[in-house]
Formats: structure tokens, sequence, C-alpha cells
């Protein structure tokens, strides 16, 4: 166990780092199949990275992550999606991938989240948005309609639970998000494990693990991970409160997806499909032998399902 540990806080203390808290290795060496051009996007001061790949004039799908992931998550949606005749679009929320790592939680909590990637949306003009977003990224994605419902089309949210659902905090889901408060380290590989049910090659986890190789730059995944700032009931700003409240009254199309071996948010998308008007007649999915990281367990699966609901008529 003490060499473990020791191995661990090693890890995470070596390369070193650029400005900004950039990695000092950009390209992060072999991706495996997500060798895609990186663009980057100032928001705020800070350097937002993200792919764009597919016809420039198709309506856009964006693919939002979770944590302790990044873009590289959707690497087996996005060539399917795109071969689909989808434009495709993956941002690195900042603190995480190749975007800016902010030392302070000013630069990288929900408040910085969120007005990044508003800024983002508006700087590449996007309009007729198909969001997808996976865990926190559905919360996000769905705060960002919420602010520009205009730019939207429809959502699809995946093992995402609801701030106002008072049935969704599973023990396990507990667990998870109070341990990044106390733990000197986080053990990434073990985190992208647990979260999986198929089995992640060490070159998978040291694609995971690349965005992060001093353990100061994973601060902002640390934040994230503290899921009861996402609980409504412990919120004391009421503009937050609305805003998530705003929720209940979305009537453009909402898709749930979530995984059946998914132990943290599980039963979650009954929240979205009673309360959510736009969820009602979709074609709601419980995606068999998944965990909690949906793509990574079912990525093809996964995209199949989005571009499905795309051409979906909609009453």
């Amino acid at each position: 166990m003490a060499r473990h540990f020791a191995t661990l806080m090693a890890a995470q203390n070596s390369t070193e780092t650029g400005p900004d808290g950039l990695t000092a290795n950009p390209d992060f060496g072999d991706l495996h199949g997500y060798d895609y051009p990186v663009h980057r996007c100032n928001v705020h001061g800070a350097s937002m990275a993200y792919i764009d790949e597919g016809p420039a004039h198709a309506a856009p799908i964006v693919l939002l992550h979770s944590v302790p992931t990044w873009g590289y998550v959707f690497r087996t949606m996005l060539p399917w999606l795109v071969q689909s005749g989808h434009r495709v679009l993956v941002p690195d929320l900042l603190g995480c991938g190749r975007s800016d790592k902010p030392s302070h939680p000013s630069g990288f909590g929900l408040s910085a989240q969120i007005n990044s990637l508003s800024e983002w949306i508006e700087q590449l003009e996007l309009q007729h948005i198909t969001l997808y977003g996976q865990g926190l990224g559905g919360l996000l994605g769905f705060r960002l309609a919420l602010m520009h419902p205009n730019r939207f089309d429809r959502l699809a949210v995946a093992n995402t639970r609801s701030p106002l659902d008072a049935n969704g905090h599973s023990r396990f889901g507990a667990l998870a998000a109070l341990w990044p408060r106390w733990s000197p380290v986080y053990p990434l590989d073990w985190v992208m494990r647990a979260a999986c049910q198929t089995s992640l090659t060490r070159s998978t986890l040291q694609a995971y693990g690349a965005p992060f190789p001093q353990r100061r730059l994973l601060a902002g995944v640390r934040h994230l991970s503290n899921w009861p700032q996402w609980d409504v009931r412990k919120e004391r700003d009421t503009q937050v409160t609305q805003a998530w409240l705003a929720m209940t009254l979305w009537h453009k199309p909402l898709l749930t997806l979530f995984g059946s071996r998914d132990h943290i948010t599980r039963g979650g998308q009954h929240w979205f499909i009673d309360q959510v008007p736009g969820a009602k007649r979709q074609p709601h999915q419980l995606i068999h032998q998944a965990g909690h990281c949906l793509s990574e367990d079912k990525g093809p699966e996964v995209a199949l399902a989005l571009h499905q609901y795309i051409g979906r008529p909609q009453a």
C-alpha cells in the first residue's frame, strides 16, 4: 500500500507544464483514434480546446464530457457521426483535456464552465445544435440550452442526475462525490476502471491521464467531482435554484440514454422523463452492459441512437 501511494504521488507530480496550466506536450503523443486537429477559442481569458469535424454546413452536434474524462472519451462516437454526415464539435471543459487548467475554482467552477461554453457557442455562431452530454456534461448542456434556447434544437443526456431529483442520490454516488474532497491523491486509473464495464488497455488509461501530468492540474476535476455542489437542496443562491427549476419548462426534444450497470446515476432517467415536457414520447434507451462512462463502453451504439434521434420527426 505504501509503495502504491508513493507511486501515485510521484506520477501526479511529474512532467513540466507551460503557461496557464497547459502541458508542455500539447499533442499528448499517440491518442489512439483521436488524432484530429485541435482548435482553440479564447473564452474570458482562458484557452478552450475543441475538435470540429464534419461538413461545416451541417447542423452541429456538440458532445460534452464529464469528469475525469475529456474529449477523448468520444473517440468511437465521433467518426461514426461524421461519416453519417453530421458536423461534430467536442470541447474540453476548462481544467480538462487540452484546455487551460486554471488554479482557482473561480476559473473552473460551475459558473466558469457555463460562461465559457456560452461564449464558445456564441463565438462560433452555432445554431440548430443537438447537444449530447454525459454526466456532468448533461447538466452543463441543459443549463446552456436554457440560456440560449434559440440556438438549440434538441438535447440528449446520458447517465446524468438532475439536481432536482430527490431520489437520485445513491450510496455509491455519495461516496464518489465525497472522497475527492479528502483524498491526497486522485487515482484516475482506478476511477476510469470503476466507471466502465469494458476492460481498459494501458494505452487508453495513459491517454485519459495525459492532460494531468502534475497533481495540481487535477484541481478542476476534483472540484467538479464534488457532486454535493450539484444538489439544489444545498444551494443558497436563489438565482441558481431558479435556473435549475427551469429544466421543468423545457419543451424541445430531450432524450435520455442510461447504462444498465451505472451505479452512480441508476434510475436518474425517470426524473427527466416524468418532469421535463420535452422528454415525452421520445425513444429513451437503457443501454445494456454499459456502465457510467457510456461512450467508452458503447460508443457506436450511442452514436447510432443519437443519429436516429436527430432524424426522428418531431410533433
